[in-house]
């Protein structure tokens, strides 16, 4: 039996107009929010209701984040850059299960990757994806200000207007709507990403207010005192910045804060600051992000021409540099800056979807393409490349596995299962000292005792 779409639920509830829906429904495709996170913006739904009707269109239990106190100790289990990056957060630990609002309950491959990083079994929640979005960002406030607990509230009311007022209760909802005609079906979300129809925005459709509208700036440099002074004149003007010290830390950095800008020194340990900068600039979803280069090696107008010519850097400074001139650089990308594809994301996780499904029913050649879409949509996604690696294995391109098994160990450093899948690999190519040096990183990233100890013993087999 289909399952009904989430539009369809709340008209015959009755809590919402076909009027409100329309709107809100044009102004999910403008913003790139999910239905009930607009529903809930607009004060057209509490979040309880939301989530209340999201469960049941899924089969999976809500969580109002509004209403729940949650400790931040968790996140010593789940850290806040895994929360960020999948749309979750974790709410408690019952026995041995973590209880976890997701954005999308139904995403497999989100849960299996928790599951053996966390080495916990999950108990997935449905929660509104600004409601986890939010948890975030207060979490981030409260560790600044030593605060061990929060309470996100999405729905606040907004300046000068009272609170919204709940929906009837079930009991008192009139009577279900007429079952809609196919025609007007199509315009109803569904959680699994089906596509809306292009929808006219009202002339005077009100803009969803971002959660946080602070401008974020990554600073990557090796320097420590050139990391500090940059930090401040950036914060000096307001910005959000968040810093890096090396070429890995600073992959990892862009894919979990999607900066508005990236300030990237040239010659940086473990990856070059060029290197870099040429792998944002080729994939689709991150090529939008401004980048200025910054070198005291290498000088002179020509060699700035060339790294915006050869690299795609937008802007080039040369070190040591003027606190000003740094700043009016900066200001002059943001103001120019182009909009982020909404669609750039959900596209590459599509083609992820697309590849798992044709490698588990042996498709090799299908997922091989699929995986390599994505990957051109987006280089930094380490499951991408983890499971590219695994189609090219079970064709026998080994080294074509290696190197992405490297790729996705080099984005996430203790993605246990690729650490575990190179240091086979390289066995079995009797690369010893390989071997040996990506089991002892297999080590650090496994708290499973047991596995830890099969893992010391195979090594002392190696030694």
């Amino acid at each position: 039996m289909p399952r009904k779409e989430l539009g369809e639920i709340l008209r015959e509830a009755d809590l919402i107009t076909p009027a409100q829906l329309t709107e809100a429904l044009a102004l999910q495709r403008t913003y790139g929010e999910r239905l009930a996170s607009v529903l809930v913006r607009q004060h057209i739904l509490t979040e309880k209701f939301a989530v209340t009707y999201l469960g049941r269109q899924l089969g999976v239990p809500p969580v109002d984040l509004s209403r729940t106190e949650i400790e931040l100790s968790l996140l010593d289990v789940l850290p806040l850059e895994l929360c960020e990056r999948h749309l979750v957060f974790p709410v408690g630990i019952e026995g041995t299960r973590l209880q976890l609002a997701m954005a999308d309950p139904l995403d497999r491959i989100v849960i299996s990757e928790i599951e053996f990083k966390t080495g916990l079994r999950l108990a997935p929640l449905i929660a509104l994806e600004s409601a986890v979005k939010n948890a975030v960002i207060e979490a981030r406030r409260a560790f600044k200000s030593g605060q061990r607990r929060i309470n996100p509230n999405v729905q606040k009311p907004r300046e000068g207007q009272a609170p919204a007022p709940a929906p009837a209760p079930e009991e008192m909802k009139p009577v279900p709507v007429v079952p809609l005609e196919e025609k007007e079906r199509a315009v109803f979300e569904t959680l699994a990403g089906t596509p809306l129809p292009q929808v006219p925005v009202p002339s005077a459709a009100v803009r969803v207010p971002a959660v946080e509208e602070v401008q974020t700036i990554l600073v990557v440099d090796d320097d420590p005192a050139v990391l500090q002074l940059m930090e401040q004149v950036l914060q000096s003007r307001k910005y959000r910045v968040v810093t890096a010290r090396s070429g890995r830390e600073a992959l990892t950095k862009v894919r979990e804060t999607m900066p508005d800008l990236v300030v990237l020194d040239g010659m940086l340990p473990e990856v070059h600051g060029f290197e870099i900068c040429r792998q944002l600039k080729t994939s689709e979803r991150f090529r939008h992000i401004p980048v200025v280069m910054i070198s005291a090696i290498h000088t002179g107008w020509r060699f700035a021409a060339d790294v915006k010519e050869k690299y795609g850097a937008d802007d080039y400074l040369e070190k040591p540099f003027e606190a000003g001139e740094l700043l009016q650089r900066v200001e002059s990308l943001l103001n120019r800056a182009p909009a982020v594809s909404p669609s750039s994301e959900a596209a590459a996780r599509q083609q992820l979807k697309e590849g798992v499904v044709a490698l588990k029913q042996e498709r090799l050649d299908d997922a091989v393409t699929a995986f390599t879409r994505g990957l051109a949509i987006d280089q930094f996604n380490d499951l991408l490349h983890y499971y590219l690696a695994l189609a090219y294995e079970k064709k026998g391109m080994v080294f074509h596995a290696i190197d992405h098994y490297e790729r996705a160990v080099h984005i996430t450093p203790d993605f246990y299962d690729a650490i575990t899948a190179l240091a086979t690999l390289y066995q079995k190519q009797e690369f010893w000292r390989k071997a040996v040096e990506m089991w002892e990183m297999a080590l650090t990233a496994t708290r499973d005792e047991a596995v830890r100890a099969r893992i010391k013993d195979h090594l002392l087999s190696l030694l």
